[in-house]
């Protein structure tokens, strides 16, 4: 017999403050939290770019005190977790502030997590494994890419093992996603594309997911519209219209993929990542091609959509023709950006494949694809793009 919680479905997103130089209220944000001592989580290169500097101006202004948790890498590791927590308990703070992209902010729910849960982050990994409230959580992106600043995500690198670690929980999303565009300007180009392409993936991923459902359709088939539209601008030019529609984008991208889960491109992604600490972006963009080829026919109906909203005109084609173009359609959106298109030019090593195709299937992502794919299968996708 089905049980009756398996047909209730739910759709979680937090406080979203979005405009141009927003970042300026992010001390009344964290006043009205109740914070009166705050952890800032992010990294030295979002401090050389000035932004922290208007954060703390801002925390100045509202009377908060703080203290500043910079040691953040590309790829969180478990330690640096240990190490924010540590010293969030030592300043006895009420409120956490990420400020920086997905390893800013993942960090920063790993901290909440160890502030009021205790133990280590790998206690928690898998969903739905954290049993008390956090503290009070306010994330600043300062990339349009993870979406991690409103979704219930977390992933670190375990440093012994070399391995990403997925924790999945309603208890860690933000309590306020704060989206400045002006903070995007100060991102490399190569950033820009690779980051975007990492929203693309979340938006296509959530769109075909096996937990999709009408309210998170609209977001993801709007956001890879928005991709479509601006990520090219973005990524040549800097231009800040093309910037905020990358951050609409991005914000989108992550309302559906929170709710909808992903797909075997990130669980194919996540080894990569934890092997050789490469950037989760390119490596989305490397293997979404391939895993597009392989699910079309598993939702050719929503490949066409997919199709429509990247530009294609559909009249005068049939369903299967218009649904073939997506693939086509993200293959020359990655020639423009003039991102990488093979693992082995970004230093994986091959002999690694029959591993990373058991880590992929383990990983939660891969429940959610629209079709199962045996580890034979996923050693093929990564052959395909080495």
């Amino acid at each position: 017999m089905q049980n009756q919680d398996d047909n209730l479905l739910k759709f979680d997103i937090p406080e979203i403050i979005f405009g141009r130089g927003s970042l300026s209220k992010i001390g009344q944000c964290a006043a009205r939290l109740g914070g009166e001592k705050v952890l800032v989580v992010t990294d030295p290169g979002i401090i050389k770019a000035g932004w922290i500097d208007k954060c703390l101006k801002s925390l100045n202004e509202e009377q908060l005190k703080y203290i500043v948790y910079d040691n953040v890498v590309t790829n969180p590791r478990d330690f640096q977790v240990d190490q924010g927590v540590k010293l969030y308990l030592k300043k006895d703070c009420d409120v956490i502030i990420a400020v920086g992209g997905g390893s800013s902010i993942d960090t920063a729910k790993g901290i909440a997590i160890l502030a009021t849960n205790h133990g280590t982050v790998h206690e928690y990994v898998g969903c739905n494994l954290v049993n008390h409230p956090i503290p009070p959580l306010i994330c600043v992106p300062t990339t349009a890419g993870t979406g991690a600043d409103i979704s219930q995500f977390a992933v670190f690198l375990d440093i012994k093992d070399k391995m990403k670690m997925c924790i999945l929980s309603r208890a860690i999303m933000p309590d306020i996603s704060l989206i400045d565009p002006e903070l995007l300007t100060t991102l490399s180009t190569e950033m820009i594309a690779a980051t975007g392409m990492d929203a693309l993936t979340h938006a296509i991923e959530a769109y075909v997911s096996s937990l999709s459902w009408p309210m998170t359709d609209p977001h993801a088939i709007h956001s890879i519209e928005l991709v479509a539209e601006h990520l090219v601008n973005a990524s040549k030019t800097k231009d800040i219209d093309a910037l905020e529609g990358m951050s609409i984008a991005s914000l989108e991208a992550g309302m559906a993929f929170s709710n909808a889960i992903l797909g075997a491109v990130h669980a194919l992604a996540h080894p990569l990542g934890g092997l050789y600490d490469l950037h989760h972006g390119l490596v989305n963009s490397v293997l979404l091609p391939a895993v597009l080829d392989q699910n079309l026919s598993h939702a050719m109906p929503k490949f066409v959509h997919i199709a429509k909203a990247m530009g294609l005109e559909l009249r005068g084609m049939s369903f299967e023709e218009a649904g073939l173009y997506a693939p086509e359609k993200v293959k020359k959106l990655i020639e423009d950006l003039e991102l990488p298109t093979r693992l082995s030019k970004l230093g994986a090593d091959i002999k690694d494949i029959p591993t990373m195709a058991e880590m992929a299937q383990d990983d939660i992502c891969m429940q959610t694809n629209p079709c199962s794919y045996s580890n034979k299968e996923l050693e093929a996708f990564y052959k395909e793009v080495w």
